[in-house]
């Protein structure tokens, strides 16, 4: 979800802007919490580290050199993957994503009833 804004500008459009630096930020901190905080990454293992916020200029990091690698690799691994599956995601449903677009551009605010207007009821 985070990622679809950027993705789109991919898919639909031929240059990339920075209006998705924002979601870039917010799914690099939230695998950085997966992988670190959380202990939900297979590589790292369930230990917790703490979040990026606690580890601030004055604070040094609670973590070898090389963890702090494994880390990095980890939390890019993972924001790759979640880059393939949403293009993926949005390649196959192309057509959706212009109806709702078409859409965005009459309506500022589409509401969940417009959704399932245009594209049906959900299949869950």
């Amino acid at each position: 979800m985070t990622l679809g804004g950027r993705v789109s500008e991919e898919i639909f459009f031929p240059v990339i802007t920075t209006g998705a630096q924002d979601d870039l930020q917010k799914i690099t901190k939230m695998a950085f919490e997966v992988c670190a905080n959380y202990g939900m990454n297979p590589d790292i293992g369930p230990i917790s580290y703490g979040n990026r916020d606690q580890q601030g200029e004055g604070f040094q990091k609670p973590f070898s050199e090389a963890t702090a690698q494994s880390l990095d690799r980890a939390v890019h691994n993972m924001v790759k993957d979640a880059h393939r599956r949403t293009t993926e995601l949005l390649t196959k449903h192309k057509e959706d994503v212009i109806k709702v677009a078409k859409l965005l551009l009459d309506k500022e605010v589409i509401t969940r009833e417009d959704m399932r207007n245009l594209l049906g009821p959900r299949p869950l």
